[in-house]
């Protein structure tokens, strides 16, 4: 029964949500399809880029319609009255986004490196750089997903997401100039080292135990409000 209340409240969002969410799907499409069948590392920037955008735009839609908007309209209070639990509403809310997210960021992942590979715009070497990028965005979401649940104040998840943003940039700068990365981006071989792999480890961990966390958190308050 318990299982059964959340995946009706994740299918509700998922149907609220399937417009926007088709809408960013085909930006990401666009994005593929740019990066594919037209060569050039320019066009394949502008592909790479929309890929990127469709992938934070759908979760940062996901967060605002599904938390946010919720909290600001009231609805959450309207749902909490029904017979489920805080805690059936908070595993909902969290599974919702994830899956969202996380869809969304394997295929577009999958699709960069194979177009990366398949087209050479950047040698073998600059292989594990890119995974690096990839990854590093899962953490970021993650602690957005849970300052939004937490807090359900806009301001809060908005400096959250630009801290984030920025924090992550400087981050990956300082990875890219450790001669144990850096030495080996532009060579003909990609160098899986203990650097890369200990770095792609805590990233994942990190993308793991923040809603984890938030989650036994939540668990120990009553209730939104």
């Amino acid at each position: 029964m318990k299982n059964s209340i959340v995946c009706k409240l994740i299918s509700n969002d998922l149907k609220i949500n399937r417009k926007p969410i088709l809408m960013w799907m085909l930006a990401a499409i666009a994005g593929i399809v740019t990066a594919y069948m037209i060569p050039g590392l320019v066009t394949a920037n502008i592909g790479f880029s929309l890929m990127a955008s469709a992938i934070i735009g759908s979760g940062i839609h996901m967060i605002a319609h599904t938390v946010l908007l919720a909290n600001v309209k009231g609805t959450h209070i309207f749902i909490l009255s029904l017979p489920i639990n805080f805690k059936q509403y908070s595993i909902a809310k969290f599974t919702v986004n994830i899956l969202v997210f996380l869809g969304m960021w394997l295929v577009l992942s999958a699709a960069a490196i194979y177009i990366t590979i398949s087209q050479s715009i950047f040698p073998n070497g600059s292989l594990p750089m890119i995974l690096l990028v990839l990854l590093s965005i899962l953490p970021v979401y993650s602690l957005i997903l849970s300052i939004c649940v937490i807090t359900q104040s806009i301001g809060y998840t908005a400096a959250t997401a630009v801290t984030g943003s920025f924090a992550t940039s400087v981050y990956l700068w300082k990875i890219v100039y450790l001669e144990s990365v850096g030495n080996y981006v532009w060579g003909n071989q990609a160098v899986w080292n203990n650097t890369v792999i200990g770095v792609m480890i805590l990233q994942i961990m990190f993308a793991i135990i923040i809603p984890v966390l938030t989650i036994l958190f939540q668990f120990k308050k009553k209730d939104l409000i």
